[in-house]
């Protein structure tokens, strides 16, 4: 059975600051989720990548202001799995840049809510979702030519 959260929500993307921008790595975020944000607020910090013709290679730090209002729901972690990759704490703490993943422009990293009761019910229905355990598949493996590469019999 397939459950998907209610569309009470505003998806926040990463940035796209320029047309040439190839990605970016959010290093912090400055309100914390729970929060009430206002537009122009900033909301997180990140080092961005091919903004100009210059920066190819390397990146620039950014701050992002919101340019909606809203709660901050639900902030997602890349580095996170399962019911770890939503943090509904609060963290304003600067994240290892060099372990971070980059992302691609406009991927959603947090969601807002318009009023308290529809985030806590947005937060609800997410954690939800990530307590489902998904079904593994076993797989098998062969060895499907066991000879050495030599052409001998033995290992």
């Amino acid at each position: 059975m397939r459950r998907s959260l209610t569309r009470s929500y505003i998806v926040v993307p990463l940035a796209k600051v320029s047309p040439s921008m190839t990605g970016g790595r959010i290093t912090s975020w400055l309100q914390p989720v729970g929060s009430y944000v206002n537009c122009y607020d900033l909301l997180y910090e990140f080092d961005a990548q091919g903004v100009t013709d210059d920066d190819a290679k390397s990146a620039i730090k950014m701050e992002i202001e919101c340019c909606d209002e809203g709660y901050l729901a639900v902030v997602f972690d890349p580095m996170s799995t399962g019911t770890e990759s939503v943090s509904l704490g609060h963290s304003t703490t600067p994240l290892d840049a060099a372990c971070r993943p980059m992302l691609a422009p406009d991927t959603p990293v947090a969601l807002l809510c318009e009023t308290e009761d529809e985030m806590y019910k947005v937060q609800a229905e997410f954690q939800a979702l990530h307590e489902v355990k998904p079904k593994i598949m076993t797989w098998h493996a062969y060895l499907r030519d066991p000879r050495p590469s030599d052409g001998s019999c033995c290992s």
